[in-house]
């Protein structure tokens, strides 16, 4: 059995290994001996080797001691290690905030942010992002610390956008952008609290589409569409007879289709809710000739690999703009892009003279609000129906 040997300090012992060596000698470990709450305790202060002495054990039992007796802590040497762990992790927390702190916008945007959204968006919403942030946000912020982003500073970003003659709609979509870089970086904890952006004002959206297609410019692109990709050719006839936004063309299953009674059940994913098209004779042949070729999945318009397709086709806006229907064309409100199918459709149903109601049951609009837009295209029933009341009292 091994025995503890007091030393010439007081509450000061130690014991020799009999295996470990320090030297040429036994090593020794140290313990120290006092009273806490009036009952004995005692504690290992060290191995020899590892540069512990009597006289250091005797410190530290001084320390203990005189710190029971003014109530301070660390009253243990278990206490002193547990603050001395606790302290080295606040400094190695200090020194991450420290160097987070450091981290430029345009550094946290190349190893953290491009890597992590390219995995969950489209390359589509990627190309839109990267090409805002290397024209708009990167010149004014990329050298800028995250932790030193401010409302004016971010402020200075929209108007730049603004001078430029860009969009309320681009402009927000800056804004968005920097939100999003924002609270990556806060899930990352190199910044903390709400975005900068929450305190900026922000230019009302106006996204309205003005631009609908003849029925000879509708013609021309469909034929060409035919030419190049016979799926996007016949996802723009389905939105351009039906109203379809491209999510729900994308999202339609064949059991979605019912060809007696001439409808198309639509799962609406922008406002959460469902409502029914209904097929032309130009629809109803087009899904009757896709549905005798299967295409080995649930889906009318699926990928190439079989899953539910997330966007639509280059091929669209390649043959758009070799038709020129853009050409000469800034204002992104008045450009053709697949979503003009679909105002195309209301605008020419407006103009032969349905009923705005009905056209927002058809749209799938959720307030006629939305669908007044197109009322300036409406033949002049209204005025014809208020003049029907003309002379009815002398009649």
């Amino acid at each position: 059995m091994t025995t503890t040997t007091s030393t010439s300090y007081r509450g000061v012992r130690y014991r020799e290994s009999q295996t470990r060596k320090h030297g040429s000698k036994p090593d020794r470990y140290f313990f120290i001996r006092y009273k806490s709450d009036g009952k004995p305790k005692e504690e290992g202060a060290g191995w020899a080797s590892e540069g512990m002495t009597s006289q250091k054990a005797s410190q530290l039992r001084a320390r203990i001691t005189e710190n029971i007796r003014l109530g301070r802590r660390p009253q243990s040497l278990a206490e002193m290690r547990e603050m001395m762990r606790e302290a080295r992790e606040q400094a190695a927390v200090e020194e991450r905030r420290a160097a987070h702190a450091a981290t430029t916008l345009d550094e946290f945007w190349e190893r953290h942010y491009l890597p992590s959204s390219t995995l969950h968006k489209t390359p589509q919403t990627m190309r839109t992002e990267s090409g805002y942030y290397a024209k708009w946000i990167k010149p004014v912020l990329g050298n800028s610390p995250l932790s030193a982003l401010t409302p004016p500073l971010i402020e200075q970003v929209a108007s730049s956008a603004m001078t430029a003659g860009r969009s309320a709609a681009t402009i927000r979509h800056l804004l968005a952008i920097i939100s999003q870089v924002w609270g990556m970086a806060r899930n990352h904890e190199i910044v903390s609290g709400e975005c900068p952006c929450t305190r900026i004002k922000k230019p009302r959206k106006d996204n309205r589409r003005m631009r609908f297609l003849t029925e000879s410019e509708a013609s021309t692109l469909l034929a060409e569409l035919k030419k190049r990709s016979q799926d996007t050719h016949d996802s723009a006839l389905l939105s351009l007879f039906c109203g379809l936004r491209a999510g729900e063309i994308h999202a339609l299953t064949w059991t979605d289709l019912n060809f007696t009674a001439g409808t198309i059940y639509i799962r609406d994913p922008k406002n959460k809710h469902s409502r029914h098209a209904y097929m032309t004779d130009e629809v109803r042949a087009m899904l009757t000739e896709r549905s005798q070729v299967p295409n080995g999945t649930e889906y009318v318009f699926p990928a190439q690999n079989g899953a539910k397709r997330n966007w639509v086709s280059d091929t669209f806006e390649r043959v758009v703009e070799q038709l020129g229907l853009n050409e000469g064309i800034s204002d992104t409100r008045q450009r053709v892009v697949f979503h003009t199918l679909r105002h195309t459709f209301a605008s020419w149903l407006v103009q032969s003279g349905t009923p705005l109601y009905t056209v927002a049951e058809l749209m799938g609009h959720t307030t006629l609000e939305m669908t007044k837009r197109y009322s300036h295209l409406s033949p002049d029933t209204v005025r014809a129906a208020a003049m029907s009341l003309q002379g009815r009292l002398s009649q």
